[in-house]
Parts: C-alpha cells; structure tokens; sequence
C-alpha cells in the first residue's frame, strides 16, 4: 500500500519510505570523530600529565573538540528524524521535517563556529614559534579577521528566514512548502554566501599549512625533525582538500533532489572540521611519540626502560612545548680541532642574549629530548648575564 504524501507530493511506495542511508553516514563522521577525539584526549594528556602546562590554544582547541562533538550529536540526532532517507519521505510528514530542519539549523552553526576555532588555536600556536613582530602582527590579523568572517556568517545563517522559525518550519513559508508568508533567502543566494564562506576557509587553511615552513625552519633544530614538524603541520593541506570537496558538493547540492539519502556536503564539511583537529594537535604529541620510541628501544636492546621514572616540568618562561626562540642563539653539536662534527656527550650553546641560570630552569637531562623543551634555550633571557651553557650527559648501565 502506497503512502499518500500531504502537500500534492506523490504517492511513496513502502520500500521508498523505508529505506535509509543513516548507518553510511554515521560510521563515516563515527570514524573521524573518534580519530579527532583519541587525538586531543592524548593532547591533554601530554600538556597536563608530561609538560605540565596548558596554553591558550590547548584551551581553544578543547573548545573546539566540544563543538565537534556537539556536532557529531546533532548528525546522530538528524538521522532519528529521516536524515538518510529520500528527502520526500521526510517532506511528506510537517512534523519530522520541522525537527529535522531545527536539528540541521543548530548544527550549521556549530560547526561552522567550531571550524574557526580550530584555525585560530593553530594561529594561537604558532605564536609560540617566533619572536618577530611582522609574525605576531600578521597572525594577530588572521584571528581577526577569522572572528569577524564567523561573526558576519554566523548571523547569515541566524538570519536566514525571518522570522526565525520558518527555517526549520516549512508550514510558515510560502507555496509551495507552507501556507505562510515568511522571507527567507533563495536557495541561490543561501549557496553563493556559503560558497563565499568555503571560499575563506580554504584560503585561511592553505595559508596555515604554508606559514609554520618559515617558522618552523628557524627552530634550533636538527633538519629531520623540522621536516617531520613541517610534514606533521602539512596535514592541514587534507583539510583544505577537504573544504574544496565540500564547496563542490555545496554547489550541488541545490541541483540534487535527494540530497538527505547522502548528505555529502555536510559529511564533508564534518570531514574538514576533524582533520583540521587532527592536524592542528599532532605537534603537541611529539614527546609521547618520543616516550614510546625509547621504550621500545629499551625493551628491543634489553636495557632497563626508563620509562617509568618521571617526567619533570620545564618551570621556565616559556613552558609551553614548542616555543619562542631568538635568532641570537646558535645551538652547536662538538667540533673537532678540524671544525668536523663529531658525537660526543657534549652539547654546548652560545648565546649573545643576556641570560642566567637558575636551578628550576634545568631540567632532567634523561627526558628533555622527550620534550618539545628541549629546543629551548637553558637559560633565561632576562637573567642579565652572557654565557656559554655546556652540558654533559652521562649514561650508567
């Protein structure tokens, strides 16, 4: 027996009504949600527990990682009112619909809003890495910029309709959805001013994978691991791939007449949301990878892991993992009397910065290179003395 649809919409037969696309939809933004959520949790966990320290981007991108997760929510909760389903099916009934569109309208502002947080945690970040003025002014910009983009299209979706509610309640608008007399915005112009806004993002996501290179390349760093920091960073380039994936499925999805069975701009927009989480807290992670590998290598070679032994807080002016570092200091590994590196257990710096030393600037020789500290001077800048800092690490087995 066919079901008769209100509103002159056709008969819908029961195998239409019945089926559903939800569980596609849900394990693919399932997946990417709990990959985003594994990865912050471990973020915490490294600022709290190891570095003993949390900055002002950990806290944005927790705030962002509660907005994914509301986000996430608000998919779950569409799919219990017909997202999956032809969009006729949730049409033919006023009151899903009106649920639905509530659910999706909450949704798209959430998501968009936590989309900026993620950029501005990773500008937040990269503050940390330099100390010149034209960096600090440009990032400074950037955030800027990114609030007032998310302020203006944040009340163009609030504002879409008018009044409010015949966003999400079909009955208040026009034929041929409602009987009512509402406005709201063309589904041409709603999509040209979400393009424009995709359009933002991927140029602010391509400017945040291309801005750590300069910076990152400064750091008093071996050239492996600035390559594995830039590469790590370079993740947001998915991001951006992600954001051009959605504007395309953004363009259309007017065009699609059953665009609730796959959802696909939403999906991708949920996507780009994540893998920014992702890619923005993976540098933070670097000393947890640096504990595995050395116990792994202690259990592979026999020796005793010292895994277990602590981990000290860098109680200097700048303990926040990767931080600020003056071109005025030049880390050396040993020279021979012939200029030639050699290993030795030395490691000396020279530094025309006036600095000192005090006792809570040092920090266990065994785990510094397990922190991101480690790429830090030892001494503070504001001391009032130069010197040369030579330390020795010696290893009894």
């Amino acid at each position: 027996m066919k079901r008769q649809a209100p509103l002159g919409l056709p008969a819908l037969s029961p195998e239409y009504v019945e089926y559903t696309n939800k569980s596609e939809i849900l394990s693919i933004t399932g997946t990417f949600f709990a990959a985003a959520a594994l990865v912050v949790l471990l973020r915490c966990y490294v600022r709290l527990a190891m570095l003993k320290v949390f900055g002002l981007d950990d806290y944005v991108m927790v705030f962002a990682m509660i907005l994914a997760t509301a986000t996430f929510a608000c998919i779950k909760v569409e799919t219990d009112y017909g997202l999956g389903k032809h969009f006729l099916v949730i049409l033919a009934d006023p009151t899903m619909f009106a649920k639905f569109g509530k659910v999706l309208y909450i949704h798209s502002i959430i998501v968009m809003v936590g989309v900026s947080a993620v950029k501005i945690s990773i500008a937040l970040f990269l503050m940390r890495l330099t100390t010149k003025k034209p960096y600090i002014r440009s990032l400074h910009g950037i955030i800027g910029f990114i609030i007032l983009l998310t302020f203006t299209c944040a009340m163009t979706l609030i504002l879409q309709c008018l009044p409010v509610q015949a966003t999400w309640d079909a009955t208040l608008r026009p034929p041929p959805f409602g009987t009512g007399d509402a406005k709201c915005y063309s589904s041409t112009i709603f999509r040209n001013l979400g393009l424009m806004n995709s359009s933002f993002n991927i140029i602010t996501d391509a400017l945040f994978a291309l801005l750590p290179i300069p910076l990152i390349w400064k750091l008093q760093l071996n050239t492996r691991t600035k390559l594995s920091l830039i590469a790590i960073l370079s993740l947001g380039w998915f991001a951006c791939a992600a954001a051009i994936i959605k504007a395309i499925q953004q363009w259309n999805v007017i065009g699609d007449p059953d665009w609730t069975v796959h959802d696909s701009f939403n999906v991708w927009n949920f996507i780009e949301f994540t893998i920014g989480i992702i890619a923005a807290s993976l540098p933070s992670l670097k000393p947890l990878f640096n504990w595995f590998l050395e116990t792994a290598r202690a259990i592979t070679s026999g020796a005793r892991s010292k895994a277990g032994s602590g981990y000290r807080a860098y109680d200097g002016p700048h303990a926040e993992g990767y931080h600020k570092q003056s071109d005025n200091s030049i880390a050396l590994n040993s020279l021979s009397s012939r200029g030639i590196m050699t290993r030795s257990p030395y490691h000396v710096r020279i530094s025309t910065e006036p600095s000192g030393l005090a006792e809570k600037d040092v920090w266990d020789m065994d785990h510094s290179k397990n922190s991101d500290e480690s790429i830090l001077p030892l001494a503070r800048p504001d001391a009032g003395m130069n010197r040369i800092v030579m330390t020795r690490e010696v290893r009894v087995s």
